[in-house]
Order: structure tokens, then sequence, then C-alpha cells
């Protein structure tokens, strides 16, 4: 049970990293104007971050999709022919990591279509928001239901 919290701990861990790692890189905010986004990645005419240049290149969303399926494909084998210890433990991963993989594929989806309609990031930002509250809401009455 303590490998799970800190295998936990050390995900978390990561993610917080990188959400901050994002924040800081990103564009500046307080600059914004649609037009600019439109000519230039930055409204201050930066060149564009390496995060900035391979999200933008179809390839690399292309690798990182079949490299999470080939992840989530090892652990359901691990999870259905593996010892009875790690098949468990797989499975419960193998759960987490699609749901975090869904949540966060509906999360960016809706930042980013907003974004492309034209919507300032804080607005974005705050349509993301309300749907993890509402995935939060979801998640909360089915643990109630079940």
């Amino acid at each position: 049970m303590s490998t799970a919290y800190l295998a936990s701990t050390a995900l978390m861990g990561v993610l917080v990293i990188a959400v901050v790692a994002w924040m800081v890189r990103g564009r500046r905010w307080y600059q914004y104007s649609p037009g600019a986004a439109a000519r230039a990645r930055s409204p201050a005419g930066e060149r564009e971050g390496r995060f900035e240049t391979y999200a933008d290149r179809p390839m690399v969303w292309v690798a990182a999709f079949a490299v999470l399926v080939v992840g989530l494909l090892v652990g359901v084998v691990a999870s259905i022919s593996g010892p009875v210890e790690t098949q468990s433990i797989a499975g419960v991963a193998v759960a987490i990591v699609g749901g975090a993989g869904l949540c966060g594929y509906l999360l960016f989806g809706v930042y980013l279509s907003a974004t492309r309609r034209g919507h300032p990031r804080s607005l974005a930002v705050a349509e993301s928001a309300t749907v993890a509250g509402v995935l939060f809401l979801v998640a909360v009455s089915l643990q109630l239901l079940a």
C-alpha cells in the first residue's frame, strides 16, 4: 500500500512540475490580442518555444498517442496474464491512466477549441474549469450511487 502512495506522490509531483513549466513558458497573457496571436505565436514577436514548435506538428501527436496506446496495452496484458500480485496493481494503473487520459483529453480539447474560436485564454481556462467541475460532480454522483 505504501508503494501506491509513493507512486501517486511521484506522479503528482511530475504533474505539478509540468503544469508550472507550461505556465512559465507560455505566452504572456497580459499582452494577449487575438490578431497578434493569429500573426505570430506570441504578441511580442518572440521566437516560438520548443513545446509550441512540436505541438503544431501532427506527427508528434501521433507518436504520443501511439506511446500511450502501447503503454496501456502493456498494462492490460500485465493485468490479465501476470502473477496474481501484479494483476490488481496493473488493472488499477490502467484504469487511472485511462481516466486521466480521458479527463485530460476533455479539458485540453475544451481549452484548445475555445482558444481557436478566438476566446481569450482566461475564458478558455474558465470553460475548461467548468468542464472539470462537471466531471468532478459526475464522479461524486457515481460514487454516491454505487
